[in-house]
């Protein structure tokens, strides 16, 4: 019995790594949106996992069983970005032939360049997968929390700073790798808010207004640092720093901002004020399922105009594998 388990658990996994792998026959970069997703989907939960222990909180009790194996899926997702190691001039500005003879790339190239990045990258993962093994379900370990939240926010800044701001070649933010784990957190904590409460009210042990306030509290920070970020960047008028709002600003990128600062931000904003999501589960669900839709809209917002790229094919796929993976570890927690 046990063993028939494992085969239909191991299924989709398999399917998952399969489909991902298929995505890169259209072009690496059309796999690293989904990436991107559910690697930032993994540090969010071991964030607010910290955040949990740390403050030794009850809210995050009920939501254990689904932190968790968000979580531990950190070290996979390390293991399946490497491959993109192998196509660094298809991403990174800086990867090029000639980039050297850019002033603002060839000042950064000390930092900036495929060895070091590759050994910071490994030294991150080993980082993540060290901490997770501090932690332990059903227990509190303020210790870690403490010790642990600081350092892995740090590591995952400079990792933000490596993957993704890396993809413009003039651009800088000391707060882009806050806006994008804000955001992490935000969108783990909507899931396993949303996993915890399609349960009912007793899965939710009674947390549902700490869970309600905590969703508003995370928006509300987010929203404050991604909005100051662009009033200064804006306000400084440098053409290096300018040149990445200017690209996501003007035509059917204008829109996709739009539409996550109002449907991600302002809308359960709005709907977290009330007292409805904070009484029972069936009212805090549709917005613990709401917010993800917005998060996966804000990233690629932040990602996909880098690469060149809309969604096609090859990010409906590497998606949906990797959708497949984590619903298969979660069965299996």
């Amino acid at each position: 019995m046990q063993r028939s388990i494992e085969r239909n658990l191991s299924a989709p996994f398999f399917l998952g790594i399969f489909l991902y792998a298929l995505a890169f026959l259209f072009g690496a970069p059309a796999a690293y949106f989904p990436f991107a997703f559910f690697l930032l989907l993994s540090l969010g939960a071991l964030l607010v996992l910290l955040l949990h222990n740390a403050l030794t909180s009850r809210w995050g009790v009920p939501l254990e069983p689904y932190l968790y194996p968000l979580a531990r899926l950190l070290p996979l997702m390390g293991l399946l970005g490497l491959p993109f190691f192998l196509f660094l001039p298809e991403f990174f500005p800086w990867a090029r032939p000639g980039a050297n003879l850019d002033p603002i790339l060839a000042h950064r190239s000390g930092y900036l360049n495929a060895p070091f990045m590759l050994l910071r990258y490994v030294v991150f993962f080993a980082l993540f997968a060290w901490v997770l093994l501090k932690l332990k379900p059903g227990e509190h370990r303020s210790e870690v929390g403490a010790w642990g939240l600081p350092l892995v926010f740090a590591a995952a800044t400079f990792l933000s700073y490596d993957l993704f701001m890396a993809l413009e070649a003039h651009f800088y933010s000391a707060s882009f790798g806050a806006i994008l784990l804000l955001s992490a957190a935000l969108l783990a904590l909507s899931v396993a808010v949303a996993l915890a409460a399609r349960k009912g009210n007793a899965a939710l042990m009674g947390q549902a207004q700490n869970h309600t306030n905590l969703l508003l509290a995370l928006s509300i920070i987010w929203m404050y640092v991604e909005a100051t970020t662009l009033v200064i960047i804006w306000g400084a008028d440098l053409t290096h720093e300018v040149e990445f709002y200017l690209k996501r600003l003007e035509g059917p990128w204008g829109t996709v901002a739009t539409l996550w600062a109002v449907g991600g931000f302002f809308l359960p904003f709005l709907y977290l004020l009330t007292n409805l999501p904070k009484r029972e589960a069936r009212y805090l669900l549709p917005v613990a399922l709401w917010i993800p839709l917005f998060r996966l809209l804000h990233l690629a917002w932040y990602v996909l105009p880098a690469l060149g790229r809309g969604v096609g094919v090859g990010e409906v796929v590497g998606f949906l594998g990797l959708a497949l993976l984590f619903l298969s570890r979660l069965r299996a927690d």
